[in-house]
């Protein structure tokens, strides 16, 4: 294909585990509600009225859990939370470019590397990249229309309908809001309350407060990863006119902001790596203690990044901080994980 490595880089690879991150914390949170289930109790229905003679869905536990079924709307629920953000990703590369926002920025990119763009890069037609936009636009749409026909929760429709207006005004459309400081906040709402409670519920019908923890912290670490992007870019953003908050806030605020949003959620998953440590006291078990080794291993390996990180914005090194910000949310997915395995021994 030609301009492969320039399509690649439009796909902002770094980016995307803030997609799939959130989605692997919200099936762990799925599957721990249904273990913790009382046999025989529907998930579908309010508390009082759970425990019914024959439970429909995904929460009958005197059957079981139906891995079939869990395990296709879980694949259905990470393809759409990653096409979703391509297709943003590429939608933002077009507006940006058509609006005059990246203007200069091909051949600096080179030398700095940024990530370079494919509208301004002359290299690619702008409508290709808002086809490609649409493609992936697409393929999200149709497997969102699968989980709607599985679960049969028709207003999941106006839910996804949402994330795809969320993804093209963040910068298209006449007052983008993403050009006025706001696009933390449709973060911290689509890549985190969004992807992880919606991922939850699909599989077991409701949310809970398990859920809400993980969503917070899905969300604040996405946040940190666009508060990475927008510190990288904040001069010519300055230039072009797009407030976001790294501009409105100046650099060095900023950064402070940055540290506070990357850093809470990072102390929380290095405390609640020692779970598994607090279960073995409950009942020993071989199974307890590799989840407990595993669990500290991948906390050590966040602080690790962490300090990557907080070394690498001081620095000024955005290129380094970015992946290090992508690679801390992947970890935090993995610690969630086996701490809430870990809660159902």
């Amino acid at each position: 294909m030609k301009n492969l490595d320039l399509w690649v880089n439009g796909l902002r690879p770094k980016t995307l585990p803030a997609s799939i991150a959130p989605v692997l914390v919200g099936i762990a949170a799925g599957y721990r509600l249904l273990k913790s289930q009382p046999a025989g109790c529907s998930t579908g229905k309010k508390e009082v009225q759970a425990c019914v003679a024959e439970p429909t869905g995904l929460s009958s536990l005197s059957a079981g859990i139906d891995w079939g079924k869990f395990v296709l709307l879980a694949l259905l629920c990470v393809v759409v939370a990653l096409f979703i953000q391509i297709a943003a990703n590429f939608a933002n590369d077009y507006s940006d470019g058509i609006r005059g926002t990246d203007e200069g920025r091909g051949d600096a990119e080179v030398k700095t590397a940024k990530p370079q763009r494919l509208t301004v890069s002359e290299r690619v037609k702008p409508g290709q990249v808002l086809a490609a936009a649409g493609v992936n636009a697409f393929i999200a749409c149709v497997s969102g229309l699968a989980i709607t026909i599985v679960t049969g929760h028709w207003w999941l429709i106006v839910l996804g309908v949402l994330c795809l207006l969320a993804g093209w005004f963040y910068v298209g459309g006449k007052h983008p809001y993403g050009y006025a400081g706001f696009g933390e906040v449709g973060v911290f709402i689509f890549f985190g309350l969004v992807a992880v409670l919606g991922t939850q519920y699909v599989l077991t019908g409701r949310v809970n407060a398990e859920g809400v923890l993980g969503a917070v912290l899905c969300g604040l670490f996405s946040c940190a990863i666009l508060m990475v992007n927008n510190l990288r870019d904040v001069d010519e953003d300055k230039i072009s006119g797009k407030m976001t908050l790294g501009v409105r806030l100046g650099r060095k605020n900023a950064q402070t902001v940055l540290f506070v949003t990357y850093l809470v959620p990072l102390v929380i998953t290095v405390v609640g790596a020692f779970v598994p440590l607090v279960m073995l006291f409950r009942q020993f078990s071989v199974g307890g203690v590799i989840l407990a080794v595993l669990a500290v291993i991948f906390a050590m390996v966040c602080i690790k990044a962490a300090t990557g990180l907080v070394r690498s914005v001081n620095g000024g090194n955005f290129v380094k901080a970015l992946p290090m910000c992508s690679m801390t949310i992947l970890l935090f997915s993995i610690v969630f994980i086996i701490v809430e395995i870990a809660l159902t021994l």
